[in-house]
């Protein structure tokens, strides 16, 4: 939730509990001990109303996105083609918050709040219209356009047929071209309101929304001509961000960590508190009694194998100049390897209680964990997400707790979108200068060419390929990635596939590292000489002296002998059925095509 000290928690309480308890927003007529009258002549008041919005529609930690991708771990029904009817239930909840905004929009005005705080808390509102329905329409494609706010006596006026996608992404674009017009560029206590919607980060939304409408989700075909349109939205969405302080962190490791309104690369963020926090931090790290079960973002060897040697050149690209070895996979890698995974052996400081840590080095072979009920939560790949996690957290319960902030849009993505619509409209070169910028923040080497990796004289085909890898390694776990394979209609190319892992077993090495038959005996003997220099397990013939990797699937009921159940994403997925009982409250809404009884088409 913003953290914002001038708003009361008792106040933004208040309207939680109106908000969820009552089914319609014209049933919040006494508030309580507030009457409605009172909430619009008084700008705290109105400010609760609004910071309630924020809290229900902002978006926070994608914390299983990556599973509904090639990049992590997870037996999701949709991953393989069993998803049922209404399992994609954003509709109702959705159209909940809308009536709010709906409402705040109508009702700002009649008070005698100032006309400067007015605009810019309905630009706010605005904003968030457009947020929830291009959602909507994201999940289901075009959904009824409900803008004013409706008497529930009115059944008729309740009972509003899809409005096609096309009227929709317009609604959308001109409530964010309206909030454009309203929010300010920063607002004027920077710090109590950082994390408030600004005009640049409506700019930046508009990008993405014209990105996602050009690409094959909307338009398999890809004869609409829809992607200048995104470029130029892209443009103006940079060209605004970098002439009002924006860019990249200095950092790519430390941009999660900067929670303050001069960090350059945060565009769209909800904050964070302990009071208000996350549990993204104990889903990602490993696994200690006490935090209710680890599975977020466990990488898959796709993901690994996709990062590039630092000079950023592939793995497999005998041009390199660093050779790669599959034992020592950590070894002159793109520095974002380091930064977003952890391996068998890495060094990953972590608040974690002994006998959990006994150093800051990570392990996940089998049997390396203390507890009993700890072993079989070893990470099924071997490896962790280690991206914004926050190791000063004391591990355990303490970890449930976590305030980083989550930035739903960052200026790589700006970066990233504009280089993509540029190289679907023939500007490969502005292509090139954005990937360079990319991987030279990363910390790759630029080579003799200054190209960081990059082939040089890239079709468009391949660029757009070089982009889509980029995308997936720089703002990999952050949800984009799932995101991409369906706007892209990318699901086809990793359909038939095993996301795969490894199972790394202790040797008779590693048994004979200390006189003891305790396992922890022998992990701290190899702690020792791993900290003192003796041994070196970036050496592949040390490593292999005390581990032994197989590599495994890790699909659902797969294993090391056996693939288990390959991915298979169905096409109807791209665009989902409207909830049954959303169905039966509203006559006229329309079945999405490929669904039963579906008729209605989402590409119009």
């Amino acid at each position: 939730m913003m953290k914002i000290n001038n708003i009361n928690k008792l106040v933004i309480l208040c309207f939680l509990f109106l908000t969820q308890c009552s089914e319609d927003p014209l049933d919040k007529r006494p508030l309580g001990a507030i009457s409605e009258d009172v909430v619009w002549n008084d700008e705290n008041l109105a400010k609760g109303f609004l910071n309630n919005i924020y809290l229900r529609a902002m978006p926070g930690w994608a914390t299983t996105a990556s599973q509904l991708s090639d990049d992590a771990h997870g037996e999701n029904g949709f991953m393989y083609g069993e998803a049922q009817p209404g399992s994609m239930n954003i509709y109702a909840n959705s159209y909940t918050t809308i009536k709010d905004i709906n409402l705040l929009i109508a009702k700002i005005g009649t008070g005698t709040i100032s006309t400067e705080a007015q605009d810019m808390m309905i630009g706010q509102a605005l904003f968030f219209r457009a947020h929830l329905y291009f959602r909507l329409v994201s999940a289901y494609g075009g959904v009824p356009l409900v803008l004013e706010v409706k008497d529930k006596s009115d059944v008729e006026a309740l009972q509003v047929p899809r409005n096609k996608t096309s009227e929709c992404i317009a609604q959308i674009l001109s409530d964010l071209d309206e909030a454009t017009e309203l929010l300010p560029i920063n607002y004027p206590n920077a710090g109590e309101d950082y994390g408030r919607i600004t005009r640049g980060a409506a700019l930046a939304y508009k990008g993405r929304v014209l990105l996602h409408y050009a690409s094959e989700q909307f338009d398999p075909a890809q004869d609409k001509g829809r992607w200048q349109a995104a470029y130029d939205a892209n443009k103006a969405a940079h060209t605004f961000l970098v002439e009002n302080g924006k860019g990249l962190h200095s950092s790519y490791a430390d941009l999660w960590f900067d929670e303050t309104e001069s960090n350059p690369e945060a565009i769209m963020i909800r904050r964070y508190t302990l009071d208000q926090s996350h549990t993204r931090d104990a889903g990602c790290r490993p696994f200690i009694v006490g935090t209710n079960g680890e599975s977020f973002d466990k990488p898959t060897k796709s993901l690994v194998d996709a990062y590039p040697m630092k000079d950023g050149k592939a793995i497999d690209d005998i041009t390199s100049a660093y050779s790669y070895d599959p034992t020592a996979l950590w070894v002159d890698r793109d520095p974002r390897f380091e930064a977003n995974i952890a391996w068998n052996g890495a060094v990953w400081p972590l608040n974690n209680p002994a006998p959990n840590r006994t150093s800051d080095l990570e392990w996940s072979f089998q049997q390396s964990a203390i507890e009993a009920q700890a072993d079989s939560r070893i990470t099924p790949t071997s490896f962790s997400c280690r991206k914004a996690i926050d190791g000063s957290i004391e591990g355990g319960a303490a970890s449930l707790n976590s305030p980083t902030d989550w930035m739903e849009i960052r200026f790589a993505e700006v970066l990233l979108n504009l280089a993509e619509a540029a190289n679907e409209v023939g500007l490969s070169g502005e292509s090139y200068t954005i990937l360079e910028q990319i991987r030279e923040r990363a910390g790759l080497e630029p080579g003799g060419d200054g190209l960081f990796g990059l082939e040089a004289g890239m079709d468009q085909d391949q660029m757009r390929d070089a982009i889509m890898l980029e995308r997936r390694l720089e703002l990999v776990f952050e949800g984009k990635r799932s995101s991409d394979l369906r706007r892209r209609r990318m699901y086809d190319d990793i359909n038939g596939t095993y996301r795969q892992g490894y199972r790394i077993t202790k040797t008779a090495a590693f048994d004979a590292l200390d006189p003891s038959n305790e396992i922890l005996d022998d992990r701290k003997a190899l702690e020792e000489g791993i900290l003192d220099g003796s041994i070196d397990l970036s050496d592949p013939v040390v490593y292999n002296t005390y581990f032994t990797t197989e590599l495994r699937s890790v699909e659902r009921f797969g294993n090391i002998d056996d693939n288990g159940d390959a991915i298979n994403y169905l096409d109807n997925y791209y665009f989902f059925d409207i909830p049954q009982n959303d169905l039966n409250k509203n006559p006229n809404l329309e079945q999405t095509n490929g669904w039963p009884g579906g008729n209605f088409d989402p590409l119009q």
